[in-house]
């Protein structure tokens, strides 16, 4: 009966061992899928990752290029704002000289104005209210002298310093003087 036994047991025995080889071979077979599949899926995986992290290297360098190049037009706009600053500086100081221009024309015009088209007294005025002192110290010498030279060289006086101011030139005092000497004499 022991060998009977026996003969169960290792019947059992290689039973056992029969179905464990047969489930280890299948659970290997799985665990051998598992892993191709796992490494097809890394292969993946790792071929997306190299595809992103060259979209982000060009969207890097790309990025890069971008700021620089906005960098470099910043400086650029930067330098023309200081450029179109200088302008307008040097304009206004400009525009503020052709203003004091045109008002000392303007004043000596009115000074004109007065002594053709106004009185005396209106002319003295103008001539008194003036910062000129070569015009206040000519009308001087026009009121002492009462001459027709002193009146020339009032008005010569006052038609050169228009001239001079706005940049217009006249003749000279000399040649003017010449021709009223001439027609005088």
């Amino acid at each position: 009966m022991l060998v009977k036994i026996f003969y169960i047991a290792g019947g059992l025995f290689l039973s056992v061992a029969l179905l464990g080889s047969a489930g280890l071979g299948v659970w290997t077979y799985n665990l051998d899928n598992q892993l191709e599949q796992s490494q097809a899926d890394y292969q993946s995986l790792k071929s997306n990752y190299e595809e992103l992290d060259s979209e982000y290297a060009q969207a890097k360098a790309d990025y890069e290029s971008s700021s620089a190049k906005a960098q470099a037009d910043l400086e650029e706009a930067r330098a023309q704002i200081k450029r179109l600053e200088g302008n307008l500086e040097q304009s206004q100081a400009e525009n503020k000289a052709l203003k004091n221009k045109i008002s000392d024309i303007q004043s000596k015009v009115a000074v004109l104005n007065a002594f053709w088209f106004t009185s005396d007294s209106a002319f003295a005025s103008r001539v008194d209210g003036s910062d000129d002192e070569q015009l206040k110290k000519l009308y001087e010498s026009l009121g002492e002298a009462q001459s027709w030279d002193a009146f020339v060289e009032l008005m010569s006086y006052l038609i050169q310093s228009i001239s001079d101011t706005s940049g217009v030139s006249g003749q000279p005092f000399e040649v003017v003087h010449a021709v009223v000497v001439g027609l005088d004499g």
